[in-house]
This record gives structure tokens, sequence and C-alpha cells, in this order.
């Protein structure tokens, strides 16, 4: 199997219509340090472990990135993402939830047989499906980014774990992932259209506090704790970028390169951002 040009997740960014409260929320309530803030352009920048959760409030008639805009990129709407946080943090994380007045609920994720892995799931104002997925720091299984060390304020979140997007036509994605951008595909689910690709160059084993991270594709449909796939979604990839142009362009996709990388629409609205890999990873 040839190895994916695909390394690890980079950012998600998240569309809100009010970047105040989503910044006070993010940062505020939850505890991720804000790295910067433009009100006149309506975005903001939360720093997650080693990777980065952009908020984007839309404005008429003007662009959140202007690189981005012969691509049309905006911000997701409804998406399911999740952080990451240390395995034996996941009761501080309980308490800190309902400290914050948040509801929440908890799925058990392991098959019958293995040790516990929960997974909390709540949502933020704007109507994203947050999830908090527990990590073990000593797992083999290590992402190109490992997680960082938590913070004594706010949730101990140490990085992403995940993004979900929804797809209208099923089969053309699990068709084109793999093909026009070299996503590594790991398995879908027998009782439902979803799939998921593992971030990283070849497909990982998912569960018990794997650091490794996923992207979720399915069609529209609700999911876990009544979570959603995102729309016109905006995500970014470290990556290969080279190897992943050669594919974009065999495509025929709509794509814009650049000194930051590479940035390719979707057929389905999405934008997705290939980014070369930092020299000395996390």
């Amino acid at each position: 199997m040839d190895s994916s040009p695909i390394l690890d997740l980079a950012a998600i960014t998240l569309e809100v219509n009010h970047l105040e409260r989503a910044v006070h929320f993010y940062a505020g309530r939850l505890g991720l340090p804000l790295q910067h803030r433009d009100d006149q352009r309506g975005v903001a920048t939360l720093q997650v472990g080693p990777q980065k959760l952009r908020l984007w409030q839309p404005i008429t008639r003007q662009q959140n990135a202007p690189r981005l805009a012969p691509l049309l990129a905006r911000g997701a709407s409804h998406l399911h993402y999740a952080f990451q946080v240390p395995m034996e943090q996941l009761p501080r994380c309980r308490e800190q939830l309902d400290r914050l007045g948040l509801e929440w609920s908890e799925v058990e994720m392991s098959a019958e047989g293995e040790p516990a892995d929960p997974a909390l799931y709540f949502f933020d104002p704007f109507g994203h499906g947050l999830e908090l997925r527990g990590v073990r720091p000593d797992d083999q299984r290590q992402p190109l980014l490992r997680p960082a060390e938590p913070g004594l304020a706010g949730l101990p979140i140490v990085g992403l774990r995940e993004a979900a997007l929804a797809f209208g036509d099923y089969a053309a994605m699990k068709e084109r992932l793999p093909r026009a951008y070299g996503f590594a595909f790991l398995k879908e689910q027998p009782d439902r259209n979803f799939a998921q690709f593992t971030l990283a160059p070849q497909p990982q084993p998912d569960g018990q506090g794997t650091p490794q991270r996923w992207l979720y594709a399915w069609d529209p449909q609700v999911g876990l704790a009544d979570m959603l796939g995102g729309d016109h979604a905006l995500v970014s990839f470290y990556a290969d970028v080279d190897r992943v142009e050669e594919r974009v362009r065999a495509a025929g996709l709509p794509c814009l390169r650049d000194a930051q990388g590479l940035a390719v629409r979707d057929p389905e609205g999405h934008v997705f951002e290939f980014l070369a890999a930092p020299s000395h990873p996390a």
C-alpha cells in the first residue's frame, strides 16, 4: 500500500454568529489560549495543544481570509469535532463541565471485553458538537504532533482528535478522498454511511487511548449524542504538499498554491488546506 501524503490534523475552522461570545466560550470558559483576534475581519485563533482552532464570524461583502476568497472558504456549520484529554483526567472533565453548567452525555466507545474508553459529548453555543476523548501519552501509535501537556486552568485539553464532515454523495466521497487527496481509508460502519480516515501515512487502529487523529466522513445523519457532520467546513492538515498537489491537479479540483501551502475546494463545498509539516514537530 502506498503511504498517504496526509501527516496530521493542523486546524479546524468554525463558523460562529458572534465572535465575542465565541471567544468568551472557548477561551474564557473552556480555557483555550487566545492567540489572535481581529474584530474587523471577524476572526480569532486559539491554541489547542500543538494545533489551532479558528473562529470565523461571517461579514457581508467581506472574506474572513482574503487569501482563500477564490475558493469561497467558510467556517464549518454544526461541526462535530473532538478534543484530546489525558485519560486519567476524564473525572476532572466531568466535574468541570458540571461547574460550567454545560449539559453533557457520556458514551462508552470500547468493544465488549476491552478496557473502558468513554467519550464525553456537549454542544457549544453555536450548534457545534464537541467531544472529549481520553488519550494515553505512552501509547505506541503516536501522531506527527504529540499531544501537549494539559494546562492548570480550564479543561485539560491537549490537542484536537477528529473532525466529522457531511457529504451528500457518500459513494463519490469514499472514492474521491483517497484518490484526489490521498487520505488513508481505515474502515466504515456496517450499519450506516460512515467512513473513517487516519490522518497519518498509514491506516491505524482506533480507540483505547490512541493519540492518532482522524477525519470522519458521513452522509447527512444524526450521529452519537445527536452530533451532526459539518457543512462547508475548512479543515487544515499537515501533509507532503507536493504529493497532494499532484493528486489534486490530476483530479481537476479548483485549488490555489502559495507560500503558505495548498488549498482545495472539494465538490461538496468543503475547503481543505494542506500545510508543510513543522520542522520540529512537538
